[in-house]
């Protein structure tokens, strides 16, 4: 499908990726009022507080990047990406994996991954 498409698919909750990005995926974080007591980082829980107790996020695309184990926070399509017609949905394994005194990486290993 086109980035057009995929794109519904994010601002209706789901997920995306491109067919060859190898378990790395795009979701959509929606717009919401973010309270001050529900900021781990230090420096949105200030501006938080300055803001009488919370702060509006804006809509933001996230994209999980399963290479380097890291999260992208306002992913932008590229020229390529936009032009393309290998998106797909994808469904994702939200379950943390649970060890003794492990927080959980929600997106660790390969089996999360399942075409609808």
């Amino acid at each position: 499908m086109k980035f057009g498409e995929s794109y519904e698919i994010l601002v209706n909750g789901g997920f995306v990726a491109r067919r060859d990005w190898k378990d790395s995926f795009l979701w959509l974080k929606q717009k919401a009022n973010v309270k001050s007591e529900w900021c781990k980082d230090p420096i949105l829980k200030m501006i938080a507080d300055a803001n009488g107790g919370e702060v509006e996020a804006e809509q933001t695309i996230c994209k999980y990047d399963a290479e380097n184990k890291k999260i992208v926070s306002g992913w932008n399509p590229q020229q390529e990406d936009m032009a393309a017609n290998d998106w797909e949905e994808i469904r994702v394994n939200l379950q943390p994996k649970k060890k003794e005194g492990y927080v959980g990486d929600l997106f660790d290993g390969a089996e999360v991954f399942k075409k609808p």
